[in-house]
């Protein structure tokens, strides 16, 4: 397909269209969301790098790649190919981020300095072709119309797909390991597989992507070819970019703080880790309705208002999130997770023991992903000797004297909670991400009208450059914190560090979630604007 004239800048998109352009969010994803929510549980427990060594070198990293965004859009922007700018890059650079990706997922043998040195050139290679790929993909959003219903329209569609992919990644990750891994045997194999699988899937989406969509916004037809440090000198001279820029770095450090700590918080805190795959899952699942829900509710509320709104819901749910009290019992036990040789049946069910009580314990046999069939044991007493059961997930019930029955598979009143507030903290939190990223083609629109130049893609690398330094400053805090609370992986965490993970799940994204939304006081595009704007931009390009 070639690249169109101005004529039809305000086209409607077919839904073949916006399903297309959806699915290469989907493909973005598979990565995305397995870095956001896993890696750094990845490089600590897995490949075994220190929670400080870990720190140093996520942030050098994502530093100097994003660096490398504002110099990719640049060149984005003065591409000129019979597809257009930014759809090739779609099609040239799948299969190299392919290889990064399985790359950084590989667990070489190799002593403290040699896993540093691979993680630094694996993660900086996936983290480079990440750019390359995703930073015409987003300005790909800018150029398929002007039409702004149009744009929260397919941005909506676009997330849909995007947390779609991460319900997957996020839900399926852990069990997908544990599969090719043979359960704990080869844990390091199994997330090589597992990124493998994803990458084959994402290369294939971004290839639906190439073939159906179009380019339909040009630069003015008189532009003339300018210096790149003019385009970036535009943006920092635009107040509204501005303010887009610190909003997303400030939410991108809140979502990167939410996703990270998320493996921490349930292995340590809640100490249910199998819960981990179904709590991320159920998240992803929130911020796909609320993209989905974002289109339609902008309709009748300015994006602007309804974004302020959903950001202080976030941060009052996440405040409250705080105070959720430990699960005042175990309830189901990963053996493998245990240093412990004996399970007590008063741990697992929260009360004690009482005379005349009796007990069944439970072995959960894996059918197929979460779901399971429990197996009676043998043994009846109040206490089971787990030797013999390491890699088990394992459960009690209890008849006491009366006839009543405790089983405590049985999910704790404290853990629904959490749920609970983990999926409306999500849902309002779906809404930033369509929202914002229609912003930006506003902003590329408002930019054109102000200067007489175009430049999409520098518009949107460098808005991905402050996500990006979001991101490094979220697993920077959270992995320094970590070191300072003497963090040690794989062991029992108490005091000061149990409560800094608890406070980098819930807490600290509240008052960073806050902060996001009062930043928007300073946003002054509205709608009204937007159209007139809209108007003669049409008029100069007839």
């Amino acid at each position: 397909m070639s690249q169109s004239n101005s004529n039809d800048r305000l086209a409607k998109l077919s839904w073949r269209e916006r399903i297309g352009y959806g699915l290469g969010d989907a493909g973005f994803n598979f990565y995305w969301a397995i870095i956001g929510s896993y890696l750094v549980f990845f490089y600590t427990d897995i490949f075994g790098i220190s929670a400080a060594a870990a720190a140093t070198m996520v942030t050098v990293t994502r530093i100097v790649d994003a660096i490398t965004d504002p110099a990719m859009g640049a060149i984005a922007d003065r591409t000129n190919t019979r597809w257009g700018k930014f759809r090739p890059y779609l099609l040239f650079a799948a299969l190299p981020m392919m290889g990064a990706g399985i790359m950084t997922m590989t667990t070489p043998d190799l002593d403290d300095t040699g896993k540093l040195i691979w993680a630094y050139a694996t993660y900086g290679m996936l983290m480079l072709v990440y750019t390359i790929l995703n930073t015409p993909y987003n300005s790909l959003s800018g150029v398929l119309t002007a039409n702004t219903q149009e744009r929260n329209a397919i941005n909506s569609t676009r997330f849909f797909f995007a947390y779609f992919s991460s319900i997957i990644v996020g839900a399926a990750t852990p069990e997908i390991a544990e599969y090719f891994g043979d359960g704990d045997t080869n844990s390091a194999y199994g997330w090589q597989m597992t990124m493998t699988v994803y990458a084959i899937i994402a290369s294939c989406l971004f290839a639906i992507t190439f073939f159906s969509t179009k380019e339909r916004v040009s630069p003015p037809k008189n532009q003339e070819k300018t210096n790149p440090f003019n385009d970036f000198k535009d943006l920092m001279l635009c107040k509204p970019w501005l303010i887009l820029f610190i909003l997303a770095m400030v939410f991108m450090t809140t979502m990167t703080l939410r996703g990270s700590s998320s493996a921490y918080y349930f292995k340590y805190f809640v100490e249910r880790i199998d819960l981990l795959g179904t709590y991320i899952g159920l998240q992803y699942f929130g911020l796909m309705l609320g993209a989905m829900s974002a289109a339609y509710v902008t309709r009748f509320i300015d994006k602007r208002k309804l974004l302020m709104i959903m950001l202080i819901i976030v941060g009052a749910l996440s405040i409250a999130f705080t105070f959720i009290p430990k699960p005042h019992a175990l309830g189901v036990v990963a053996t493998k997770d245990t240093q412990e040789t004996t399970l007590d049946a008063s741990d697992l069910l929260g009360s004690q023991h009482n005379a005349g009580d009796k007990y069944e314990w439970q072995r959960h046999d894996k059918i197929f992903w979460i779901i399971k069939k429990k197996v009676t044991l043998p043994e009846p007493g109040a206490n089971l000797d787990i030797t013999a059961l390491k890699g088990e997930t394992i459960s009690v019930k209890r008849i006491s004297a009366d006839g009543n029955t405790l089983d405590s598979s049985s999910i704790p009143v404290e853990i629904v909670i959490m749920f609970i507030m983990n999926f409306l903290i999500s849902v309002a939190l779906g809404f930033k991400p369509p929202i914002t990223w229609a912003m930006y083609a506003d902003v590329a629109d408002y930019n054109e009208w102000k200067t007489g130049r175009r430049a999409t893609g520098m518009t949107f690398s460098a808005t991905t450059f402050s996500q990006k330094m979001g991101s490094t400053i979220g697993s920077a805090v959270l992995l320094s914190a970590l070191a300072a609370m003497g963090y040690e992986a794989n062991q029992i965490q108490d005091g000061a560090s149990l409560m800094g993970i608890v406070y980098m799940q819930t807490f600290i994204p509240g008052i960073l979630a806050i902060a996001t939304a009062l930043t928007l006081l300073f946003y002054k595009l509205d709608s009204k604007q937007l159209e007139d704007i809209q108007k003669e931009l049409q008029e100069r390009n007839a």
